[in-house]
């Protein structure tokens, strides 16, 4: 459980701890940390914790955004949606 109190304020927050603003900047800065690669799977555990992941899952990164907010803003940033869950770069 978090704490009420923070003693280390520039620590980043858990997953489950961030705002939506907090999110959106970890998705972005997982997409531009990755920006080589050209395919990304996006999931969720239907509780509000999402995870982008390379297509070959080598790298990901767990966000308190659904599934469907998550593919949105992919596509909404050059991406386009080729299955499901798979989206690419443009």
């Amino acid at each position: 459980m978090p704490s009420l109190t923070n003693r280390e304020p520039t620590t980043p927050a858990a997953p489950n701890d961030m705002t939506i603003a907090e999110c959106y900047s970890r998705l972005e800065n997982f997409l531009r940390q990755h920006s080589d690669i050209k395919q990304f799977k996006v999931e969720d555990d239907r509780h509000g914790m999402g995870m982008v992941s390379t297509l070959d899952p080598i790298y990901a990164t767990n966000i308190r955004l659904s599934e469907r907010t998550i593919c949105n803003f992919m596509l909404n940033n050059g991406f386009q949606q080729d299955g499901d869950h798979i989206l690419s770069r443009k």
